[in-house]
């Protein structure tokens, strides 16, 4: 057993608060945010190798609904919930029209690097609960500012999820220092030094590190949660593809454009237009 840590401070110097005790237990911060939660009644639905940086919930009402990933093909089935992380490609299609409730989230840069896939779990007494909840509150006529029940729901679906699913996350700890760096800054203009210095290396073993654990250059990385953070605002926002640019660190709509054509084989306007 690991011995307790003694906290002096927690606290800056000269601060007029005091802090003082025994750390016995301490554990890493977690974040779910949730994007979209609807439900839907589909007459079609057909969508062509989508791939998208946040996770999609799936809950059919009836069957009809399939999924297909790498050649295999998934029918969503009543009394089950889907899981799809992000980065995953897929196609859709319909046997017939079918009705799904649905939520996109996101886990953090840790947790949404899971590997690709579908996951499929029986649905529990609570998760039915909360979907109950979540009819309820859709059947209210005035706007519904925290759907809460969605949180519950997102979370206990992915608390299924096997421990193999998150092996991806295995990172030398300096690497995972630059990389929530890089994460909290994506609007500034950073340059491989800051990255390296916050991580405690220098450029060149920060490059090596980079290769070795993600087979990248921590700039391409960068350029990835970028481009990442824009895709989710285009698809979740009305703000504009030129507020989105600044916001995510791309410079300008034309730079934004370029690498999301680059990077993703599409535009902005083309990637905001598929969501409607």
């Amino acid at each position: 057993m690991k011995p307790e840590t003694s906290i002096l401070s927690l606290v800056p110097s000269g601060s007029a608060h005091r802090v003082h005790g025994n750390r016995s237990v301490a554990l890493p911060g977690v974040m779910v945010d949730i994007l979209t939660t609807r439900k839907i009644e589909l007459q079609q639905w057909e969508l062509r190798r989508l791939n998208d940086p946040y996770w999609r919930l799936y809950w059919p009402m009836n069957e009809g609904g399939i999924v297909e990933i790498d050649g295999t093909r998934t029918l969503l089935k009543t009394g089950h919930v889907y899981l799809i992380p992000p980065h995953t490609t897929f196609s859709t299609t319909t046997s017939r029209p079918f009705t799904k409730w649905y939520a996109h989230f996101n886990l953090g840069p840790a947790a949404d690097r899971a590997a690709p896939g579908i996951h499929r779990f029986s649905t529990t007494a609570h998760m039915r609960s909360l979907l109950k909840s979540l009819v309820r509150l859709g059947k209210r006529q005035e706007e519904v500012r925290f759907p809460w029940s969605a949180i519950q729901l997102v979370t206990e679906a992915v608390q299924c999820l096997p421990e193999s699913v998150w092996e991806k996350q295995r990172l030398d700890a300096r690497v995972q220092k630059a990389m929530d760096f890089m994460h909290q800054h994506l609007g500034l203009k950073l340059s491989a030094e800051q990255i390296a210095r916050h991580a405690g290396l220098s450029v060149r073993n920060l490059n090596h590190l980079f290769q070795q654990e993600l087979q990248q250059p921590p700039m391409r990385v960068l350029l990835d949660y970028r481009l990442d953070e824009a895709c989710r605002l285009l698809r979740h926002t009305e703000e504009s593809i030129e507020a989105i640019a600044e916001q995510c660190g791309l410079v300008n709509r034309h730079y934004f454009s370029r690498m999301l054509r680059q990077y993703r084989s599409t535009s902005p306007a083309a990637y905001r237009e598929e969501s409607l």
